[in-house]
């Protein structure tokens, strides 16, 4: 069987970005399996020493992809004899074409997100095969977009264990002791998002007398805008807009609200399972994928905020299930979303693809 050392990942950066995240908790998988797939990436990252810590370092080429200044990073995916090349998101496409057109090997490429631009980006691909995240996105890709399924394979990101300890569920998950709980919500502050109905289920929580924290975890377009809906519902002194995003911060956290109009699977809300921390999530895209609600978290539908409200407070008023919920989605995170199963399942994958290469 080929080596998968003879793979070549193309990152942009080994950022804090969601597919860096994602990559990286990957390649940490694969390496425990046995396989050492090289990275190059466009830009150095504030999380490139994650990789190095792994085993190798990523090699950094700003060039990379560009027809004459990128022959370095040509040269060096021979030397390496790379026999297929994967790129980490619809993005590095045309880079990932540029090499694997010089090498003369397969291109691959993963797709994490249910933007409709990306879906039309990744609907003309015409490379080897799609890696889709979720069955979302799988049928989104066939069923709008008429990508034959015999392209598409689904493969989850994956999660390294090792960085998250299981979480204590001995006792009955009891109340907050000396504290009032922390809600929030993580990532990219943008429309499609949903912190706008997060804040109005805010309003809703503290109307109804819920005494709790309530945070916003992220950057993006739509900080200015939330700010200012916050103020309008008179709210801006109970929430908190953090702008980091380090997964460490979920931790913090006593319920993750997912409020997504559209997700390709949802890492935070993965995180959050694995970390023992219940989530409440809309049901939209890849988060079918992760919560079955009453059981590994609550889902209610997009764009409700009276719903999420309902959810939300449910959590926090029923320790026992609370800690029902944070099992039994630690355990489906263990069985379907490890980084090493994962890493088997892409392994797989790539000997197919070279096999009919």
């Amino acid at each position: 069987m080929p080596d998968c050392l003879n793979v070549l990942w193309l990152l942009d950066s080994p950022d804090h970005s969601g597919t860096s995240f994602a990559a990286r908790h990957l390649w940490g998988g694969m390496h425990r399996a046995g396989h050492k797939p090289a990275v190059f990436a466009v830009r150095n990252g504030e999380n490139a020493r994650d990789f190095d810590m792994v085993g190798s370092p990523v090699k950094i080429y700003p060039h990379l992809g560009r027809m004459l200044l990128g022959k370095s990073a040509v040269r060096a995916a021979a030397d390496l004899g790379v026999r297929l090349v994967h790129a980490q998101s619809s993005d590095m496409i045309p880079r990932g074409k540029h090499i694997a057109k010089a090498l003369g090997v397969p291109l691959l490429v993963t797709a994490n997100r249910m933007d409709p631009d990306e879906l039309k980006t990744l609907a003309v691909f015409d490379g080897k095969g799609i890696i889709a995240v979720s069955e979302a996105i799988r049928e989104r890709l066939a069923n709008a977009h008429g990508v034959p399924q015999s392209r598409i394979r689904v493969i989850p990101n994956g999660l390294d264990l090792s960085r998250m300890p299981k979480p204590d569920f001995n006792g009955d998950g009891a109340s907050f002791p000396g504290r009032v709980p922390v809600v929030g919500t993580l990532g990219q502050l943008a429309a499609q998002k949903g912190q706008r109905v997060f804040l109005q289920a805010v309003r809703t929580l503290i109307d109804r007398g819920i005494d709790a924290e309530y945070v916003v975890l992220g950057d993006g377009p739509d900080r200015p805008a939330l700010r200012s809906l916050a103020e309008e519902l008179e709210i801006a002194k109970r929430v908190t807009f953090t702008p980091q995003t380090v997964s460490g911060q979920l931790t913090q956290l006593d319920v993750l609200v997912e409020p997504s109009l559209r997700e390709g699977l949802g890492l935070s809300v993965m995180q959050a399972m694995a970390m023992g921390v219940p989530v409440v999530g809309t049901g939209v895209g890849g988060l079918y994928s992760l919560i079955e609600d009453g059981k590994t978290g609550l889902m209610v539908a997009a764009n409700d905020p009276v719903g999420l409200a309902d959810a939300i407070e449910r959590i926090l008023r029923d320790p026992a299930e609370r800690n029902e919920m944070r099992r039994q989605a630690r355990e489906l995170v263990e069985k379907e979303f490890n980084a090493e199963l994962v890493a088997q399942r892409l392994a797989e994958y790539y000997r197919e693809c070279l096999e009919e290469a």
